[in-house]
């Protein structure tokens, strides 16, 4: 078995992945701000045991935890996503993107993790948001790019 062996590039499976991850991150950015606006960014500061060890959470905290859970799943999906990408996928521009994509969620980890030690101190917070608004960008444009070859190579073909 050849475990080198390197995946056509474009395909559909490439186009959905980043179409999901989209998806979620976005879907995390809204949250993101929901939580922000209602006051509950600092609901829960020992998460994952807050308030009551690993059990499901009471209500009053279980968008938090939904929206950590949710980070914990993109960046299981991104950075998966990314390895498999640099082993089988050819494309270097492509390859390129994904790490940018995975540093930046590595960079938008560590913000959440510094807001909330800082206890949501506003420059920290737009560096959250924007950074959030960066990875969101570099999928998009991603998406696209990959989107574009596909379609080339359709009326290639």
């Amino acid at each position: 078995m050849n475990i080198s062996k390197q995946i056509q590039f474009p395909n559909r499976f490439i186009l959905v992945v980043i179409l999901v991850l989209l998806g979620l991150i976005f879907s995390l950015m809204m949250l993101g701000v929901y939580l922000s606006s209602v006051g509950q960014g600092l609901s829960c500061l020992t998460w994952p045991t807050c308030p009551n060890g690993f059990n499901f959470p009471p209500p009053e905290y279980f968008l938090e935890h939904f929206h950590r859970s949710l980070v914990l799943v993109v960046a299981i999906i991104l950075y998966s996503f990314t390895v498999f990408s640099s082993l089988k996928v050819g494309n270097k521009n492509f390859k390129v993107k994904l790490i940018i994509a995975s540093l930046l969620l590595t960079t938008q980890i560590i913000l959440g993790w510094v807001m909330i030690l800082t206890r949501l101190n506003p420059i920290v917070v737009a560096s959250h948001l924007s950074t959030a608004v960066a990875l969101f960008g570099i999928l998009l444009v991603t998406l696209l790019s990959v989107y574009n070859e596909l379609q080339s190579n359709n009326v290639k073909n």
